[in-house]
């Protein structure tokens, strides 16, 4: 095959996978414009140009999607996997329409003639595959959240996944090579090579996200415990000291005491806060979602290191599929919210913090606030303004804002006045 024919041909399957498989999953739609200009210029110029150097074009397009995997979904796996996933689903496509013929006619199965006549049905069969191929993964995706189990990884694994693709080039460059001659024997053992890699690169790294959300989940159970242990160590001092305490208080009262009592019934709340407080670890059990429990605990964390009273508050079960936007998206705004409240939090007069995750009428709203006094008047609203872009570049939220346009039913506000502030993100469901 002519070197301008394989890449116009191998152009139309990445504008299908850009638009079928990852349009709005891996990359928005600025990004699918882009890159569907990169793959429109490579068709255009292989066609009338008909140089052998229109696969620089290709090398730019994977370039580009690598950054842009990155930049929309931040995750350095999840974008070498997917670079890895399209490269499988090309090569099987291809390797059981055009290859196979190609290959029956090198070992001389059938003739001259026949390969002429079914060139152009190979073709026409190997963007079918690749269309049913996208489909079948697509399913197996939403069936068994493979895609959703990666982006619980938090680490970015930078070094492996830029190996990882290091090793995918050159083996994609010496099937190349092999093609253009006519090695049969090294092509197909290399075209075996590349999909027993991608099957181990690709299960390997779902299977370690299947182990860190397990262990996110031993780590949350193990600060309930601690939590709970404590609970029981206070319960038991305060038992012990019980009778003590209503024989001080009725000689208090005895003599006509009151404000002393008042003051010793303090000490005691002082004494007894722990026990008394809500158990923020209790709540992350009513959302089993590990990667969300994950940014949870470093918000429970962070608040007890900055000696904020975090009050989190989840009535509700909340399950994956009750979040109607892409996970990955979901977390980014949680997390922008979460360090925002934070900082502000410690900005005011009380370091109290409280966080309401509740599911309501075709709705999921979560609230951040330092106050529930019904005193406190929030007058400031921030709107869709050129200030209001000023004013959320400034505190980081810009990333929020950016997020929510994508989805029909995301909204987010935020109210303030003087040291107290609300910010709330609603979810249509």
């Amino acid at each position: 095959m002519e070197t301008y024919l394989a890449t116009e041909l191998f152009a139309i399957n990445y504008l299908q996978i850009v638009w079928t498989l990852l349009h709005k999953k891996y990359i928005d739609t600025k990004h699918s414009t882009i890159l569907s200009i990169i793959l429109a210029l490579t068709i255009l110029i292989s066609y009338f140009v008909r140089t052998s150097y229109i696969y620089i074009l290709l090398f730019v397009f994977y370039v580009s999607l690598a950054v842009f995997i990155v930049r929309f979904t931040g995750n350095w796996i999840l974008m070498s996997l997917t670079l890895f996933l399209i490269n499988s689903l090309v090569l099987i496509s291809w390797l059981f329409t055009y290859d196979l013929m190609n290959f029956l006619f090198q070992i001389h199965y059938i003739n001259a003639d026949q390969h002429q006549i079914l060139v152009p049905f190979s073709f026409f069969g190997q963007q079918i595959g690749l269309f049913l191929l996208i489909f079948a993964i697509k399913k197996v995706d939403k069936t068994y959240l493979i895609t959703d189990s990666i982006l619980h990884i938090q680490k970015n694994y930078k070094i492996q996944s830029i190996v990882a693709l290091f090793f995918l080039t050159i083996f994609s460059l010496l099937k190349q090579s092999a093609v253009q001659h006519f090695f049969v024997e090294s092509f197909l053992y290399l075209t075996f090579l590349m999909l027993t890699l991608n099957l181990i690169v690709y299960t390997t790294a779902y299977s370690y996200s299947k182990y860190y959300q397990q262990q996110l989940k031993k780590q949350v159970l193990f600060e309930q415990y601690n939590q709970e242990l404590e609970k029981i160590t206070i319960s038991d001092e305060f038992r012990h000291d019980y009778r003590n305490i209503l024989l001080s208080l009725a000689d208090y009262i005895e003599q006509d005491q009151s404000q002393e009592a008042l003051t010793y019934i303090a000490s005691i709340t002082d004494y007894s806060k722990n026990l008394l407080e809500e158990d923020s670890y209790v709540e992350l059990g009513n959302i089993p979602i590990p990667s969300v429990q994950g940014l949870l605990l470093y918000l429970i964390e962070d608040c007890t290191a900055k000696q904020i009273a975090l009050h989190l508050n989840i009535p509700d079960i909340i399950k994956e599929s009750e979040i109607s936007i892409r996970l990955i998206d979901f977390l980014h705004c949680l997390s922008v919210i979460s360090e925002y409240a934070v900082k502000e939090t410690q900005k005011g007069k009380e370091n109290n913090l409280y966080v309401l995750i509740e599911k309501e009428v075709n709705q999921l709203y979560i609230k951040f606030t330092n106050t529930t006094s019904a005193q406190v008047n929030l007058e400031k609203t921030i709107e869709e303004s050129i200030l209001s872009k000023k004013f959320y570049k400034e505190h980081g939220l810009t990333a929020i804002v950016k997020t929510i346009r994508q989805y029909e039913g995301a909204n987010f506000s935020l109210q303030f006045d003087k040291e107290y502030f609300s910010a709330t993100f609603t979810l249509a469901n």
